[in-house]
């Protein structure tokens, strides 16, 4: 995933930073009893002052590389104990290697003893190693669950997107049975009229096809893709087709999300009444610097009895949901007699 922000090159920076501040604390603390005994800041008792940052390195490395990955996915018990128990003998066994063998054969010094008892070398060794340990351990912890955190967020947006194309999917079969009917209606009892009915259909497709799988559009293209639309009905109800359509855009060029306003006006030309010259559907589309509105009234098909009703708003809503979140009105009434939607969304935050 390559949104994950804490990726394993991150996680390596992370850890480097820890054992710096570390290292640069330790080396500030002994500076400061080195002052308090009359020596100078960086005074080094020996060179085990500073192979022992060595062993604390390859300590937390080990740590969360290898122990941390293969039994803290699943914490329990048992797996902390083997996870304590593998990182404690690793630190014990590297430092032997490094101060016991490495620096006797290099410099012809060991750190310990050679008479030093193993319980001894043990537990002291214990008390140099619990500290890096546990924050070892604990950075691992921290950075997987923000790791797992980002990676569920991915996962969801990947999903919400898959959604918002599952949807539309569905929008083209409708929009297609619509128009198909209409041609067909034009070529049966208007086939003077059916040419310019196919070049509006084609116009239509062209956008269902093309501009709806993108993730923005210009309003202008939604606003033709309506009025072609509502031609085509036009052509298939002839003087019986009554819509009042007002636009107000100031900017034509506005992007929006594609296919938000359509479905407004095809739920209301689907399920609404046309032909009642004194109850028209009224359509309202108004765009500003900050939001667009629609309003779509209709008179109520009480003859109506699609039961696909409904199916259009209710996958508007999901989109909606996804786009804006929280951030729209979606408003629908309805009494005896009338069918009113207004939607209001925003249209700078997209961009």
């Amino acid at each position: 995933m390559k949104h994950i922000s804490i990726s394993k090159k991150n996680g390596l920076k992370i850890i480097f930073i820890f054992w710096m501040i570390y290292f640069l604390f330790d080396i500030i603390v002994n500076g400061l009893s080195n002052l308090e005994v009359n020596r100078t800041f960086f005074h080094a008792k020996s060179i085990f002052t500073y192979t022992i940052y060595i062993v604390l390195l390859l300590t937390i490395l080990f740590n969360y590389f290898i122990i941390a990955p293969k039994f803290l996915k699943s914490i329990n018990w048992k797996n902390i104990f083997i996870s304590l128990f593998l990182s404690f003998t690793f630190f014990i066994l590297i430092r032997f290697v490094i101060e016991q063998f490495l620096t006797n054969y290099l410099f012809d010094i060991v750190n310990y003893h050679p008479k030093t008892g193993v319980l001894f070398y043990i537990f002291d060794n214990f008390h140099y190693a619990s500290f890096v340990v546990f924050c070892s351990f604990f950075l691992w912890i921290v950075i997987d669950l923000i790791q797992t955190h980002e990676l569920n967020q991915q996962i969801e947006r990947e999903k919400s997107k898959a959604e918002i194309q599952f949807l539309k999917a569905q929008l083209n079969p409708h929009f297609l049975f619509n128009t198909l009917n209409n041609i067909y209606s034009l070529v049966q009892f208007k086939p003077e009229l059916a040419l310019k009915g196919i070049e509006d259909l084609s116009s239509i497709m062209r956008f269902t096809t093309y501009e709806t799988n993108k993730d923005q559009i210009e309003i202008e293209k939604e606003i033709d893709y309506i009025q072609q639309y509502l031609a085509l009905e036009k052509l298939r109800f002839g003087e019986q087709f009554f819509v009042e359509y007002e636009t107000n855009i100031k900017n034509k060029h506005q992007h929006i999300y594609p296919y938000i306003i359509s479905p407004l006006i095809e739920n209301a030309l689907k399920h609404g009444v046309v032909k009642d010259s004194n109850q028209p559907i009224k359509i309202n589309i108004d765009l500003d610097s900050e939001f667009c509105r629609v309003e779509v009234k209709n008179k109520i098909n009480v003859n109506q009895k699609d039961s696909t009703t409904g199916i259009g708003l209710d996958n508007l809503r999901k989109r909606l949901d996804f786009y804006f979140v929280n951030n729209y009105v979606l408003e629908l009434k309805s009494d005896e007699n009338m069918f009113n939607v207004e939607l209001k969304f925003p249209v700078n935050e997209q961009n």
